[in-house]
């Protein structure tokens, strides 16, 4: 480790979070390793959020950036990480937490492997008492050297980053942070990792539980009324983030080159089920046409596309299902890929 510690900037948004903003602050206080700031987005909070933080602003380290009204995660997040200052950076939710020797261990292992974008682990899940909880799907084990372009490919099948975990390098977050798109309400932060990934830089697992993820009954993911929202995105997503990546990367022109056409395949088959239970918006369509075609200011109708491409969106269904059934694990993303990760 150099002689002066890196500084470690540690974001966290926070809207209505009072009750749990102590046990994460205190647990971020305890730290064995002290050079950190913690950059804390009081996002709009109508809660007692604002008292509950006095406490820890005598600790310097500490800062709350306020504004009103509420503007959502993604704007939120978007000024935090335009204040970062650290060399490295951990982005945690308000209601997640650190053991003491989870910024040591992190910053020990990003030093240790200078081309690396991110160490990540596999966190301890509880729910909102802080208990434990099991997710019921089996845990992953990745290596704990993922290079491009396999890094990359790993993504493209699923979002395999737990964000609370993760301590990621600034001067590569900083490339990418240009092309990162906020309008995405479910897993923005898959897109963030693709791009990442397509910059070459290898994506390191700590197999050990040093952060705690509370996993919440009422999870966004689970309304019942964001259904097509979050069906939609699960495709759009590796689709525009892997286009937006070509644009600077070899590995990503590479891998666009081979699975583009794929991922929009995929995508028309999901259209196609939004279709038929009245969730396709227009605004999805033009969002996927514009990601494949290029910027034409071409429209797209979902029956001129099907017309076009029936035989290759038959063709992908088909071998993502094969894909699917030879893993144990099941993606989100592109099965065909099948990395052996995921068996």
């Amino acid at each position: 480790m150099s002689a002066r510690p890196p500084l470690v900037s540690i974001l966290v948004p926070a809207y209505n979070a009072a009750r749990f903003l102590p046990g994460l602050c205190q647990s971020i206080q305890a730290q064995t390793y002290p050079h950190f700031e913690v950059l804390i987005g009081n996002d709009g909070s109508s809660d007692d959020t604002a008292s509950v933080l006095t406490p820890f602003l005598k600790d310097n380290r500490f800062q709350v950036l306020a504004w009103r009204p509420n503007r959502g995660l993604a704007a939120g997040m978007a000024v935090l990480y335009a204040a970062v200052k650290g060399e490295y950076w951990c982005a945690t939710g308000a209601d997640d937490s650190y053991h003491p020797t989870f910024l040591e261990n992190r910053v020990e292992t990003m030093e240790a492997n200078p081309r690396a974008f991110m160490v990540h682990g596999r966190p301890e899940l509880v729910d909102e008492s802080g208990k434990p909880v099991q997710s019921g799907y089996r845990p992953l084990d990745l290596p704990t050297e993922l290079r491009a372009p396999r890094s990359l490919e790993i993504l493209l099948q699923h979002d395999v980053i737990n964000a609370s975990s993760g301590m990621g390098r600034s001067s590569v977050t900083r490339q990418v942070l240009p092309f990162f798109h906020w309008e995405w309400e479910f897993s923005p932060d898959w897109f963030f990792w693709i791009l990442h990934a397509a910059t070459g830089f290898d994506l390191l697992w700590d197999a050990r539980a040093l952060s705690k993820y509370c996993v919440h009954s009422k999870s966004l993911s689970l309304a019942p009324e964001k259904e097509h929202l979050r069906r939609a995105e699960v495709r759009l997503m590796p689709l525009v983030a892997l286009r937006t990546a070509a644009q600077f990367s070899h590995w990503a022109a590479v891998s666009w080159s081979r699975w583009g056409r794929i991922l929009y395949w995929r995508w028309l088959r999901q259209a196609v089920a939004l279709r038929s239970k009245g969730g396709l918006r227009d605004e999805w369509m033009q969002v996927a046409a514009h990601a494949y075609y290029g910027a034409r200011g071409r429209r797209v109708s979902l029956w001129i596309e099907l017309a076009k491409h029936s035989a290759g969106v038959l063709l992908a269904d088909s071998a993502h299902r094969r894909g699917m059934r030879r893993q144990s694990f099941r993606v989100s993303g592109l099965a065909q890929i099948d990395d052996p990760v995921f068996r």
